[in-house]
């Protein structure tokens, strides 16, 4: 009997043993930090609106919340007028936008995932118009109240496994798109164009070798071109395999 007692003690001693090492196991694992609640939020800081910028280096400062960026991942497209957007991977330090011409610039950015997808939310988009030198020209948007359409890719040469699957993305302010109001118009090397109602990235698959051109156009429900400076983007890109 006593055998039986003392069989039975070391038994529930030792499954205490087990289950007090599986508990510090366990608190050892790092904490996963909390999800994200608020929505991604972007500024530009400065330049401000309507400034005069005394050099052709221009300092952009941004500001950015619920939303974590850094090289190699995570950043932002910045796009000096109608240019090809540059990458931005911190915001710590104000990124050093070089030879900038005289005369009137607008800015326009917004944060992407590491795969170069814009993030759609309305917060997540900032703009200005601002000068360089001398305070002569009129804005060529009113980007508070008008549609814009902002080309983001493609760009630039695709190889190897990229150039399978190319990602099409833009931005769109102060606008939605559906089936009978704003529609983006998006024309590959002339051919017949394709209509998206819908705000969402596509991607184009198994393109050939060699140069491409993409036309894309912000259209209203009649299918005429959106007035705006912006509006009809012209870009050339390149496949290589």
């Amino acid at each position: 009997m006593k055998f039986q007692f003392l069989t039975i003690l070391v038994f529930l001693v030792l499954m205490g043993c087990e289950t007090s090492s599986t508990n510090v196991n366990q608190t050892a694992v790092p904490a996963v930090k909390p999800a994200v609640t608020g929505p991604v939020a972007l500024a530009i800081e400065w330049p401000t609106e309507g400034e005069v910028v005394h050099s052709n280096d221009v300092a952009v400062k941004f500001r950015l919340e619920n939303y974590e960026i850094a090289p190699e991942g995570q950043h932002i497209h910045l796009i000096l007028d109608n240019e090809p957007y540059v990458p931005v991977y911190s915001v710590s330090e104000p990124y050093l936008l070089k030879d900038v011409k005289s005369g009137i610039h607008t800015l326009r950015a917004f944060p992407s995932r590491a795969w170069h997808e814009s993030i759609k939310e309305h917060t997540a988009f900032a703009s200005l118009t601002f000068y360089v030198e001398s305070k002569k020209g009129k804005p060529p948007v009113d980007f508070s109240k008008e549609p814009v359409l902002t080309y983001s890719r493609p760009k630039g040469k695709y190889e190897g496994q990229k150039a399978n699957s190319i990602l099409f993305d833009f931005w769109l302010s102060n606008a939605e798109l559906e089936k009978n109001g704003y529609q983006v118009r998006y024309t590959i090397d002339k051919k017949r164009p394709e209509v998206l109602d819908q705000w969402r990235p596509i991607y184009f698959q198994d393109l050939s070798t060699g140069k491409h051109t993409l036309v894309v156009e912000l259209i209203d429900r009649k299918g005429k071109l959106v007035k705006g400076q912006y509006n009809r983007t012209e870009r050339e890109f390149e496949v290589l395999k």
